[in-house]
């Protein structure tokens, strides 16, 4: 009982830290990839600077074995295309796009845990994600923008992002084991094919650096770590639905950044996700209190 509490926590700080990821790299102001491999580098760092910690303590280092399991390194494959494409995204398509699709990831995860671990979508949850739906919806305004003429890469790469974010929670919860490494570990994979694949610019100023290691080595680092370690507690459409509190806090963070005032929709949205995701969370907190005393 206590786990799953602590799993719903520890999901919901994730969910909340994570909301301040595109607020941060709008303000970087790099181009497209060089966000991309700086987010990813930066992401990489926490995990470098274990690994040699533990190196110049002459320690044995255990990651190797930890690598060697498959569920681990499926994990960070996953966590590293979501690091890639999630920047992507954010800067080839409207923020609303993002945030809208990226917010179908609960129902991927619960699809890929039906069909590779068959766990049963509960109604409940399943009326969760449309509630949930509905307030992104309230949020947008309207998806009249989202048609096939206006799909682009910035959309594709959204989708992509969130069927990656729900695999990794199904290979979390699959292998009952603590992952909170892989988003990691993850990003070192990414930045590598990245520094390979483009012609990175180290030029970059002394603001521009700060910003690159808060939005990776300290807001992602630490919000994929807390997702990835929650993973295993609850159940990944559960998790998935953390995600959304970003399409609902990311236009505030923004609105208080930058000026962009959010309609009523974004306020009266907002608020159907949160008592939804509260709601469902309560439930089965509820339900398992009264299954434990029968």
């Amino acid at each position: 009982m206590m786990i799953r509490k602590n799993g719903y926590f520890i999901a919901l700080c994730g969910g909340l830290i994570l909301s301040f990821d595109t607020v941060i790299i709008r303000a970087i102001d790099l181009p497209m990839m060089q966000v991309t491999f700086w987010r990813s580098l930066s992401m990489a760092l926490p995990m470098l600077l274990w690994m040699l910690f533990n190196m110049l303590r002459s320690k044995q280092i255990n990651y190797l074995k930890i690598k060697s399991n498959k569920s681990f390194a499926l994990a960070a494959v996953f966590y590293g295309l979501s690091s890639v494409l999630f920047p992507v995204s954010a800067m080839s398509t409207s923020i609303a796009n993002m945030l809208f699709i990226i917010a179908t990831a609960p129902l991927w995860a619960a699809i890929f845990a039906w069909f590779f671990l068959s766990e049963k979508i509960h109604p409940v949850t399943l009326i969760t994600f449309i509630f949930s739906i509905f307030g992104i919806l309230t949020v947008l305004g309207g998806v009249d923008n989202l048609t096939m003429d206006s799909l682009r890469l910035g959309d594709v790469t959204a989708i992509a992002t969130a069927m990656s974010m729900a695999a990794a929670f199904v290979v979390g919860r699959q292998s009952k084991a603590d992952l909170s490494l892989a988003p990691s570990f993850g990003s070192i994979l990414a930045t590598v094919c990245l520094f390979v694949v483009y012609d990175i610019d180290f030029n970059i100023n002394i603001s521009q650096f700060a910003l690159i290691i808060l939005e990776g080595s300290i807001v992602v680092f630490l919000a994929l770590s807390l997702i990835a370690k929650a993973s295993r507690l609850i159940s990944p459409p559960h998790l998935g639905l953390f995600l959304l509190l970003e399409s609902v806090l990311a236009p505030i963070w923004i609105w208080l950044t930058y000026g962009d005032v959010p309609s009523e929709g974004t306020i009266y949205g907002g608020i159907v996700i949160l008592l939804s995701i509260i709601t469902n969370s309560a439930y089965f907190i509820k339900k398992k209190e009264i299954n434990k005393g029968h």
